[in-house]
């Protein structure tokens, strides 16, 4: 009597299954239309993703499966590469996401113009000591880049509130707290 083997296939093709599978990015909750996958909080392409040749049964695959999540290109982007630290990005986002009504594109503009802001600062030596004094547009107006001021003195006030909430309100833990380390 011949013991039956289980079917094996490619992780590659698991994974292909997994990204079809995958409807809301696993942090902000977003539809998805454009998927990044991330294992391990490292972002894997597609080309690398096709050269994933290991054969896995399902039950290999069920524990494999624990490892990856599915981001939108936005949020993959924010958690999988390196930031300045500058600003507390990934804790300014949270808040405009749980703390305001704002759209996703809209939390999307404040964190792209914060984290660019933040590396043109890095960039130019300037002090994290800055953002201990008074009003954050105030205090980094000397040092903010010759084009759209404006844009960046709304995103270091909104990031002002951010700063102001975290002292009042105590820590809570985050609806968006992730079953990945990416977080």
């Amino acid at each position: 009597m011949t013991v039956q083997q289980p079917k094996r296939r490619p992780l590659s093709r698991y994974l292909k299954d997994f990204k079809h599978s995958q409807t809301h990015c696993a942090h902000c909750h977003k539809l998805l239309d454009r998927i990044t996958l991330v294992r391990r909080g490292k972002i894997v392409n597609k080309i690398a993703i096709s050269q994933l040749d290991m054969l896995l049964d399902d039950a290999a695959w069920q524990r494999e499966q624990k490892e990856w999540v599915a981001l939108c290109r936005f949020c993959g982007d924010l958690h999988c590469k390196k930031q300045s630290d500058f600003f507390d990005i990934i804790g300014f986002e949270q808040y405009l996401f749980e703390q305001t009504e704002m759209s996703h594109g809209t939390v999307r503009e404040y964190v792209v113009r914060l984290r660019r802001l933040g590396n043109y600062l890095s960039e130019q030596n300037i002090s994290h000591d800055l953002l201990q004094d008074g009003f954050l547009d105030e205090s980094l107006a000397p040092w903010l880049p010759e084009t759209s001021t404006n844009n960046y003195r709304i995103a270091l006030r909104k990031y002002q509130q951010y700063k102001a909430h975290q002292q009042i309100a105590p820590r809570q833990k985050s609806p968006f707290t992730a079953s990945s380390d990416i977080y």
